[in-house]
């Protein structure tokens, strides 16, 4: 059964519709003097094919995408734009093995995207013209990564509402660091503890050499009964060394001053195993960065990794994660959204480029991310920047994916159609796949499975409550540039 994805784009022109198909084979695309003036395809059925109409005004150039026999279509990215009338002035197709008609470096108006399957069928609006595109979208059934979003209940005195902060779990405590309310300007230095078994939030009591810096853009991971904090700044852009807390004492630590670690940075990715502390990337005080620096908690010092190749651009706000010893580098930011994967071996001290495919989410940044098992797991981000840098929401997303780090398939674990990238655009609750019968401390019911709203900047953690792993996420900003202070954990079945 196919689902139908709403057209995005403007109202004007007739509407058409393709129906459903068992695939699409063929694409043609003409190009006018502004936009996309022409737009036909040819599916199959029953190894037949299906010649559909044209759509628009044919051009002199019309580039034809054909898709192989063994594979199909998951990804459309368009941009539309209003000059006289609201058009689509770029597309982009993507198949499930990577195959692409083009690449879209810029292009100006509003971003979308049509995936969360195989794309069966399209529809849309136009005159002479394409006005707007929508599509219909077919989907196993069985997925590998199952699962289910799952709200926290909260109560007692916690970070409220805040994005650009750091979580991470040590036992069945939450811990939350830093973060702002107000663009650009931290909200306070409190580390903010969640106990799980009475849904409560309180203040940790804090002894040693407690941060004197409020901090947004800060990174935080646990390693055994110890939490790790590195980098973030205020709001006249002094940053933060780096701090363990013993969470059995509340005793801070100042292990590595400003001046004597790491570059200083914000908006940086932060990972860890049971050796080393892995800090990657982030805004400097001049400039992006790219360089991996390992902290070793036994040996107490810091270790820059090899330096990464040309494929491996400055960047902030992407994931990182250590999955079966290799340390993996998923997205960011390095003026534009980015949507490669790398990963580095530490024995062997080198980097690696990976292309993956499936149901790729589009290239974003400043994503929630958390492992589980060989599987890396992200939600939401940001795909297109604010252009005052951070003073409004900039286009934010939503949709839960995971990437198999063995097969390197993506897939999309929320099913539910096409996505609106906007900053102004309106997020509508989504099903979750899967009818499971999992609780919480046995407190969780039906009406507690609900689905995050579109946002990005939050903080997430690999987190584990009642013995299932997951991705937990804690607050973030919205397409209205409100805060959050929501807390929610995507439950795997099979974790």
């Amino acid at each position: 059964m196919a689902q139908k994805l709403d057209a995005k784009g403007g109202e004007k022109g007739d509407v058409w519709d393709d129906g459903v198909h068992e695939n699409v084979r063929k694409v043609y695309v003409g190009k006018g003097q502004y936009c996309i003036a022409f737009i036909k395809f040819e599916y199959v059925d029953d190894s037949e094919v299906v010649v559909g109409d044209e759509h628009g005004e044919q051009t002199q150039e019309v580039e034809e995408f054909e898709i192989d026999e063994d594979d199909y279509i998951v990804y459309v990215e368009a941009f539309r734009e209003k000059v006289t009338q609201e058009t689509i002035v770029a597309l982009k197709f993507e198949t499930y093995k990577g195959k692409t008609n083009m690449h879209i470096e810029t292009s100006p108006g509003v971003k979308f995207v049509l995936q969360g399957g195989k794309i069966v069928g399209f529809h849309g609006r136009s005159t002479d013209v394409l006005h707007s595109l929508g599509a219909y979208v077919s989907f196993s059934s069985t997925l590998d990564s199952l699962g289910n979003w799952i709200k926290v209940e909260q109560n007692g005195e916690g970070p409220g509402l805040r994005c650009s902060h750091a979580i991470a779990q040590v036992g069945n405590k939450i811990y939350s660091f830093g973060g702002e309310f107000t663009p650009n300007v931290p909200i306070d230095k409190d580390l903010y503890v969640f106990d799980l078994e009475t849904k409560s939030w309180s203040i940790a009591p804090a002894t040693g050499d407690i941060p004197h810096l409020s901090c947004l853009g800060v990174r935080m991971v646990s390693v055994g009964s110890s939490l790790y904090v590195f980098g973030g700044r205020d709001a006249s852009r002094n940053y933060n060394g780096f701090y363990s807390f013993d969470t059995n004492t509340n005793e801070w630590k100042l292990l590595t001053p400003v001046e004597e670690g790491p570059a200083p940075r914000s908006f940086h990715s932060m990972a860890a195993d049971e050796t080393n502390v892995y800090v990657f990337g982030g805004v400097g005080a001049t400039e992006r960065l790219k360089t991996l620096d390992a902290y070793n908690i036994a040996d107490q010092k810091w270790v820059q990794c090899a330096t990464p190749g040309e494929s491996v651009s400055i960047r902030g706000g992407a994931g990182l994660q250590v999955v079966q010893g290799k340390v993996w580098v998923v997205y960011g930011f390095n003026g534009c959204e980015i949507d490669d994967v790398h990963y580095y071996d530490p024995v062997e001290d080198t980097w690696t480029q990976v292309e993956t495919f499936g149901e790729k989410p589009s290239a974003r940044s400043v994503f929630a991310s958390a492992v589980v098992g060989k599987q890396i797991v992200l939600f939401g981000g940001e795909i297109a920047m604010d252009p005052q840098a951070h003073v409004g929401p900039g286009q934010l997303i939503d949709g839960t994916f995971a990437l198999d780090t063995e097969t390197l398939k993506w897939e999309r674990l929320d099913k539910f159609g096409g996505e609106e990238e906007t900053g102004l655009s309106i997020h509508v609750g989504i099903p979750i796949l899967g009818n499971v019968d999992v609780s919480l401390g046995n407190v969780l019911n039906e009406e507690e499975k609900e689905t995050p709203d579109v946002r990005g900047w939050s903080a997430s953690t690999s987190g584990i409550i009642d013995g299932k792993k997951g991705l937990l996420m804690h607050g973030g900003k919205a397409v209205t540039n409100d805060r959050f202070d929501d807390l929610f954990f995507y439950e795997f079945d099979s974790a």
